[in-house]
C-alpha cells in the first residue's frame, strides 16, 4: 500500500515540473516575438524616413485678469406715486375725459374726468329713503311708549278679569249646577203635590155632593170640571216627569260642560294674551332696534358715497408728470392695456391702477440679479451703469444690499440710488439700463489659453492639461483654474511656473 501512494506522489510532481517547464518555454517565444516586432517597427521608421511626432508646448503666463458681470435693469422714480380712484361704494367709473400722457399735472389737480350724475342721484335718493326712515322710527317710538303705558294696564285687567271668570266658574260649580238639579226635582215634585190635592178635592167633593142639597146637574158640572183638572194635572205631571229626566240626563251636564269649556278657553286666551303682550311689545322695541341700524347703516352708506363724490374728481396727489400705465420694479406697462378703458366712454375699475404721477426729481435703477451670480454680487459694492439712450456716459455707482429674498424665480433685486453726472439729463422712468460690475480682478494671474485646459468626461468640475513624460509621451496632469477672462483661464495649482503644457490635445 505504501509503495502504491509513493508511486502517486512521484507522478504527480513529475506531471507538475512538465507543466511548468511549458509555460516558460511559451513566454520565452513571446518575448522574443515582441522584441522581433518592435526591433521590425523600428527598421521600418529608419527606412521610412520617419520620426517621432513633435508637439507644440507653452508655459503659464502672466496676466491681469477681470471677471465683469453685466445684468440688466430699468430706471424709475422713487417718489413716484401710482394712481387710482379709490371708491368704496360706486363701481362704475365711467371716463368723460382721458388725462395725456406726459402732461403736468400739478397737487390736487384733476387727472381724468369721470361721470358723477348718476352717483348723485344714487346719493339723493338714499338721502330721501333716510328720512322716510327717521320718520317710521318716530312714529314707531311714540307707539312704543304708549304700548309700555298701555300694557301695564291691560295686563292688570287680564289679571281681573280671570279671576271673575274664576269666580263665576266656581259659583256655577257650587250654586247653579246644584239649583239646577233641585230645580228640575222640584218641579216635578210640585206637580205632583198639585195632583194630589186635586185628587183630594175631587174626592171631597164627591162626599159633599152626597149629603147637601144641590141638583145633581150642578154636581155633576163642578164634580166633571175637577175631574178634568185631575186629568190634565195627570198630563203636566208626566210632562214634568219628562222634562226632569231630560234635565238631569242631557241639558245640564250639558251645559256643566259647556259651562267648563268656556271657562278653559277664557283662561286660555287670557294665558296667551298675558304672555303676547309682552311679545309684542319687545317685537316693537325689536322693530325699533332694526330702524335704528337700518338708519346707522344707511347713514354709513351715505357717508361713503359722498367720499365717493370726492373721489370721482379723480385729484393728483402730487405734483408731478402723468405716465398712463404703471411700473412694476422700473418696468412701464405701456399704455396698450389702458387704451380702451381710458378713451372716453370707457370704463374703469375701482382701485385699478392706470397712471403714474412722478415727480422726476430723482432716479434709481432697479436691476434683476440672476441666482447664479447671487454669491459673485454681494462680495462688491460698486458698479458702472448705462442707460441705453445713453450708453457712452458711465454712472458710477454703490449700492448696499441686494434683497434677501427673491423677487421671481431665480432672480434677485438690486435698488440703486443714482447721482447723475453734472450735465447728464435724469433718465425717464421705464428706460432699460445696463449694470457692469466687477465681480473678480487680479493683476499677476498664473494663465494658459482656455484651449489648453481639458475637462474630465466624468466630472466636468475637475479640469487638466497634458504634459510630456521624460520619454516624450502625453500624460495628463490634473489643475486647479479659477476665473476664465476672455480666451485666458486662470491656473491656481498643479503647475510649475516653468513647467511646460501641450498647446492642443494629442491627436489633434
Amino acid at each position: 500500500m505504501k509503495n502504491q501512494l509513493l508511486h502517486f506522489f512521484l507522478f504527480l510532481v513529475t506531471f507538475s515540473l512538465l507543466l511548468f517547464t511549458q509555460k516558460i518555454s511559451a513566454e520565452t517565444k513571446s518575448v522574443s516575438k515582441e522584441k522581433e516586432i518592435e526591433k521590425k517597427t523600428v527598421s521600418y521608421l529608419k527606412n521610412e524616413g520617419k520620426s517621432a511626432p513633435e508637439y507644440k508646448t507653452i508655459k503659464l503666463e502672466k496676466k491681469h485678469i477681470k471677471k465683469i458681470l453685466s445684468v440688466n435693469g430699468f430706471f424709475e422714480d422713487p417718489d413716484a406715486v401710482p394712481f387710482s380712484v379709490e371708491t368704496r361704494v360706486w363701481n362704475e367709473l365711467k371716463v368723460i375725459q382721458s388725462p395725456d400722457h406726459g402732461n403736468l399735472v400739478k397737487k390736487n389737480e384733476q387727472v381724468v374726468s369721470l361721470e358723477t350724475e348718476k352717483l348723485s342721484q344714487k346719493l339723493n335718493s338714499m338721502k330721501h329713503e333716510l328720512k322716510i326712515l327717521s320718520l317710521d322710527g318716530d312714529i314707531l317710538s311714540n307707539e312704543l311708549k304708549r304700548d309700555e303705558k298701555v300694557n301695564k294696564i291691560e295686563l292688570a285687567e287680564l289679571t281681573r278679569t280671570e279671576k271673575y271668570n274664576q269666580r263665576v266658574h266656581s259659583h256655577f260649580k257650587e250654586l247653579d249646577l246644584p239649583y239646577e238639579k233641585k230645580s228640575a226635582i222640584n218641579e216635578l215634585k210640585r206637580y205632583e203635590e198639585n195632583l194630589l190635592y186635586m185628587v183630594e178635592e175631587l174626592n171631597q167633593l164627591k162626599k159633599m155632593y152626597e149629603s147637601d142639597d144641590l141638583t145633581e146637574e150642578t154636581e155633576e158640572i163642578i164634580i166633571t170640571r175637577t175631574q178634568n183638572d185631575v186629568n190634565r194635572y195627570k198630563f203636566a205631571l208626566e210632562g214634568a216627569q219628562m222634562r226632569k229626566n231630560k234635565r238631569l240626563s242631557l241639558e245640564i251636564p250639558k251645559m256643566e260642560s259647556d259651562k267648563q269649556d268656556l271657562f278653559q278657553k277664557q283662561n286660555l286666551t287670557l294665558t296667551t294674551d298675558k304672555i303676547n303682550k309682552p311679545l309684542a311689545l319687545n317685537k316693537k322695541k325689536l322693530e325699533m332696534q332694526k330702524i335704528q341700524e337700518n338708519k346707522k347703516n344707511l347713514i354709513t352708506e351715505i357717508r361713503k358715497l359722498e367720499k365717493d363724490v370726492l373721489n370721482l374728481k379723480a385729484l393728483s396727489p402730487i405734483s408731478g408728470t402723468i405716465f398712463l400705465g404703471t411700473f412694476q420694479r422700473g418696468k412701464w406697462s405701456g399704455l396698450k392695456p389702458f387704451e380702451s378703458k381710458l378713451k372716453k366712454g370707457g370704463i374703469l375699475k375701482p382701485h385699478e391702477e392706470f397712471a403714474t404721477i412722478c415727480p422726476l426729481k430723482r432716479i434709481r435703477a432697479r436691476i434683476n440679479i440672476p441666482e447664479k451670480n447671487y454669491a459673485d454680487l454681494i462680495k462688491v459694492k460698486t458698479g458702472i451703469l448705462k442707460s441705453t439712450i445713453n450708453p457712452d456716459t458711465e454712472i458710477n455707482c454703490k449700492f448696499d444690499k441686494i434683497s434677501n429674498f427673491p423677487i421671481s424665480p431665480d432672480h434677485y433685486d438690486l435698488a440703486i440710488d443714482v447721482e447723475l453726472p453734472e450735465n447728464m439729463p435724469l433718465p425717464l422712468p421705464g428706460t432699460s439700463c445696463t449694470f457692469d460690475v466687477i465681480t473678480y480682478e487680479k493683476m499677476n494671474a498664473s494663465t494658459l489659453p482656455e484651449t489648453s485646459v481639458f475637462k474630465e468626461d466624468h466630472d466636468a468640475e475637475l479640469r487638466f492639461v497634458y504634459i510630456l513624460s521624460p520619454k516624450g509621451k502625453p500624460i495628463k496632469k490634473r489643475i486647479k483654474v479659477g476665473k476664465t477672462s476672455g480666451l485666458c483661464i486662470e491656473v491656481l495649482s498643479g503647475l510649475k511656473p516653468s513647467q511646460e503644457v501641450l498647446k492642443d490635445k494629442p491627436g489633434n
